[in-house]
């Protein structure tokens, strides 16, 4: 059995890549900051060490007899620490003689520095691996429909986003980009390439606004959400400085929008071997709905 070191697997991307390594039955291990995430990963069957990316010591003995690992980049833009941490990872892995590393950018990203900086410090950290010697993939998936989730997002009358409402992106659910990673980790033999992980269909927001009323039984419009709104939003939920670099995510997608829609169409190859489920049937599932609904 094949042991993959699995980073956020407490969060729902890693946690939807664990499950389905699991489920392919591969051995799974993952580094967690409290306890209490520790014992809900191992009733899950997950090997869990407590610690963090800053933490090398931990980071070394979660790593031996390590063969691959997946390494899914943090939400933070301090490039400080994203550097400390894609070097502990990549020692800790060069000690462990990994086979493998799978890089999760969490959303579009350029093929290079844009003058953004939450943008250029993510490209950092993945060049920081590029230049380990370890064998490397890395999986760009569009955006996650579980952005969505965030408060406020989808109201009563309108889906709210700040993303154009009449270009058309192939959103992905967590579970849905979990296939492209665990594919990506089954098949070494793709080492040096960048995967772009993107949905089965792609919607614009109008029709995106569309499914939400489909499946919720109430019309929805949809609103092409101002940059500074969006952030503001984010800051009663979040850190200003993490809202900041989320927002400027966003900045950049509407300055490149036209060259993204055509990431929907790469690696469809990929995309033909896997079982993605359409955006209403995501819309759908009990946990999902009943999130929008409240």
């Amino acid at each position: 059995m094949e042991q993959v070191l699995v980073y956020g697997a407490s969060g729902v991307q890693g946690g939807a890549v664990a499950r389905l390594l699991i489920e392919q039955g591969f051995g799974v291990r993952t580094v967690t900051r409290s306890e209490q995430k520790a014992e809900a990963l191992r009733r899950q069957g997950i090997e869990a060490w407590i610690g963090n990316m800053d933490d090398p010591d931990t980071l070394i003995e979660a790593h031996a007899g390590v063969d691959k690992v997946f390494l899914n980049l943090p939400i933070e833009f301090d490039v400080s620490n994203l550097s400390a941490y894609a070097a502990n990872t990549v020692e800790a892995a060069k000690r462990a003689g990994v086979k493998l590393i799978v890089v999760n950018s969490n959303g579009f990203l350029p093929e290079e520095k844009s003058g953004s900086e939450s943008l250029d410090i993510k490209l950092q950290m993945i060049e920081q691996v590029k230049a380990s010697g370890i064998p490397w993939i890395v999986v760009k998936p569009t955006l996650y429909l579980e952005n969505l989730l965030i408060p406020g997002v989808v109201g009563q009358e309108a889906l709210a986003y700040p993303i154009p409402a009449d270009k058309p992106i192939a959103w992905i659910s967590s579970e849905d980009a979990a296939q492209y990673h665990a594919y990506a980790l089954s098949h070494a033999e793709l080492a040096g390439r960048t995967l772009h992980a993107s949905g089965g269909e792609a919607l614009t927001g109008i029709e995106l606004a569309a499914r939400f009323s489909e499946a919720s039984g109430r019309e929805i419009s949809f609103l092409s959400l101002p940059y500074e709104h969006f952030e503001a939003g984010l800051s009663a939920v979040m850190s200003a400085e993490t809202a900041a670099g989320v927002t400027g995510f966003y900045r950049w997608i509407g300055s490149e929008i036209d060259s993204l829609v055509l990431k929907n169409e790469a690696d469809r190859d990929t995309r033909s071997l896997l079982k993605l489920t359409p955006v209403a049937d995501w819309i759908r599932k009990p946990d999902i709905l009943s999130a929008f609904k409240g």
